[in-house]
């Protein structure tokens, strides 16, 4: 039954992989112990490289020949010692100049994203100080007219007490002279037969006294009748407009409120987006941390 890759079994291949002068990798280690998969020898493998600087700078991390070894021997402990610190240097420069590359793009993400978020707040409140001017005014249209309905219906009732009153005394004055013939005609009777003549004449009088009357009235009642039709088209003109003017700026006001709805979820998107740039360039930068270090 085998058992799992550990560190000490990646560190060992590794280290032997440098003496022989192969920059050590994942697929060349896997060789080199011959088991183990990609995921199990990766972090190994960066924990020997983030601490192969510091066993470079140990005389004890490596052995080197005796002193007693031919002089070819310690010619190529010389070279792969060299090879190893200039591979360890140049591991770390690469991470380095990779994390610092990472996070200048997302500085540049995040600045970006910044101004637009800037510029999307500035339209949102230009647009929503908009939308309270027009609330505004649709509040003081809607106040307008219904002073204006107001003064029109007190106009029309008014109009309406007048006509009464008119005909109220219209009635009055047919009672009184209805009376006034009646008492008349009851003359005339009594002295018909003093003078047929003057009668006749009274009775002439009476009947032209109430068709001018009669007229007077239809003409009072005519009259009233217009003013009150012109009324009541006025004031129809006048509420068609109004309702008009209201349902144009209850339609813009719909509109505002779209567009502020559609802004504040962009500029919701756009701090996600910052956020999420922001914990980037943190992972970035802890992860250069060990490489600077």
């Amino acid at each position: 039954m085998s058992r799992g890759i550990t560190e000490q079994d990646v560190w060992k291949a590794a280290d032997a992989l440098l003496l022989e002068g192969a920059r050590p990798t994942i697929e060349r280690v896997r060789l080199k112990i011959g088991r183990g998969s990609p995921n199990t020898v990766s972090p190994h493998l960066e924990s020997w490289f983030a601490r192969l600087g510091a066993r470079i700078a140990d005389p004890q991390a490596f052995r080197a020949p005796e002193t007693d070894a031919p002089e070819p021997v310690r010619d190529l402990a010389r070279q792969l010692w060299e090879t190893a610190q200039a591979l360890a240097h140049q591991a770390a420069e690469t991470r380095a100049l990779q994390a610092e590359d990472q996070a200048r793009q997302a500085r540049a993400e995040r600045d970006a994203q910044a101004a637009e978020l800037s510029r999307v707040q500035a339209l949102a409140q230009a647009q929503a100080a908009e939308l309270d001017a027009l609330r505004l005014q649709l509040a003081a249209t809607q106040a307008a007219q219904a002073e204006r309905d107001a003064a029109q219906a007190r106009a029309l009732a008014a109009a309406q007490l007048e006509r009464e009153q008119l005909r109220e005394h219209a009635r009055q004055e047919q009672t009184r002279l209805h009376e006034q013939a009646r008492g008349e005609r009851e003359q005339a009777r009594l002295a018909i037969d003093e003078a047929h003549a003057r009668a006749r004449d009274a009775e002439r009088r009476a009947a032209a006294d109430m068709d001018r009357e009669r007229q007077a009235r239809q003409r009072a009642e005519q009259r009233l009748a217009e003013q009150a039709r012109d009324s009541a088209a006025q004031l129809e003109r006048e509420r068609t407009q109004a309702r008009t003017e209201q349902l144009a700026q209850l339609e813009r006001h719909a509109r505002l409120e779209a567009r502020l709805a559609q802004l504040q979820a962009e500029r919701d998107r756009l701090e996600g987006e910052r956020l999420r740039a922001r914990m980037k360039e943190r992972r970035v930068e802890r992860r250069s941390a060990p490489s600077r270090k």
